[in-house]
């Protein structure tokens, strides 16, 4: 093949390698851009070589006030949102001295959830047996979609099984493969839906660590902070694939408490004692006792106890009953005494 041919060939295969890097790196005016991007065409903005771009406090007057910050441009073609330079001044920027919108300067922000797929639920950092798993990504890169021929901040997901392999694509249940590099996030919160089916034998039981960043345009090599470009830190998110807890998540009933009334009898015993006391003539009284018992109950609001059954009383001669015993047999004394 002449030489010709083969390089030919080979910029070709760069263009296709790298089809969206010109795009991405291309800024509408008005656009937004992100602390940390470097190598950023803002021509379209109108800034020239050797101008500057202005920034105004808030509250101020753009046509009018003086710039509470300036930066100069050098190279519109090649721009770097320095991380020094533009770090807490975050808004509108402004041709200067033209005073027209050029960009939005924002601080960069990523968070990551491994979402569980059969019930929807954020698993954390848990173990999970079999359930297939998707990711969320919460970010504001998503303006990156407004960049034409754009499709979206490309986000790479990270997941590392127990012996430190790192996959660039995982399986789903039905066998098909997604890519986890360079995943257009065009929305603020976006989702893969179940692209991983966690668990043996496709994937070895252990802890898998699994992050997500974005450096486009080199911003999370300028910039790497953690929440900012990275999710990836020291706690980290670790999955325990293949762990006897089985599924993470397996959702929750949500009881809703009734109130129930109940009743605790209240026994009330009352007795009736009739007693019949009769002399003889040797001196001897014999009290004949009999009596009624009666059991009333009254159902009081409160909580449930268990029933309660009342002895039935059992009548005995009172008091009164003796002593008019003693009465007779002093009666019958005295008239013994007479007799002799």
């Amino acid at each position: 093949m002449p030489r010709i041919a083969v390089l030919v060939l080979l910029v070709l295969a760069a263009l296709v390698a790298h089809p969206v890097s010109a795009a991405l790196a291309d800024v509408p005016s008005g656009g937004t851009v992100f602390i940390g991007e470097e190598g950023l065409n803002i021509a379209a903005t109108n800034v020239t070589a050797g101008s500057q771009l202005a920034r105004f406090g808030a509250g101020g007057n753009v046509q009018v006030d003086a710039p509470s910050d300036l930066v100069t441009v050098s190279d519109p073609t090649s721009f770097f949102v320095s991380p020094a330079q533009f770090s807490g001044k975050e808004g509108a920027w402004y041709t200067f001295p033209g005073r027209q919108l050029a960009f939005i300067v924002k601080e960069p922000t990523i968070q990551l959830r491994v979402i569980n797929g059969r019930t929807g639920r954020d698993i954390g950092s848990g173990a999970v047996e079999g359930d297939p798993l998707g990711f969320r990504i919460e970010s504001n890169l998503y303006a990156m979609a407004a960049r034409p021929g754009v499709a979206g901040a490309p986000v790479t997901i990270h997941v590392r099984d127990p012996t430190g392999a790192e996959f660039t694509s995982l399986r789903d249940e039905a066998g098909a493969t997604t890519s986890l590099e360079n995943v257009p996030v065009n929305t603020s919160v976006f989702e893969t839906g179940p692209v991983w089916a966690a668990g043996p034998p496709q994937y070895r039981a252990g802890t898998y660590e699994v992050w997500a960043d974005c450096n486009a345009n080199r911003m999370r090599d300028n910039f790497n902070e953690a929440g900012k470009t990275t999710t990836r830190d020291q706690s980290g998110i670790s999955i325990e694939i293949g762990g006897e807890d089985g599924p993470s998540i397996t959702g929750s009933a949500t009881t809703t408490p009734t109130a129930t009334g109940t009743s605790t009898p209240t026994a009330t015993a009352s007795a009736t004692v009739n007693v019949t006391e009769t002399a003889t003539a040797t001196g001897t009284v014999v009290a004949t006792t009999t009596g009624t018992a009666a059991l009333t109950e009254t159902a009081t609001p409160g909580a449930t106890t268990p029933a309660t059954t009342a002895p039935t009383p059992t009548a005995s001669p009172g008091f009164a009953a003796t002593t008019l015993g003693l009465a007779a047999l002093a009666m019958l004394g005295r008239a013994a005494l007479r007799r002799r």
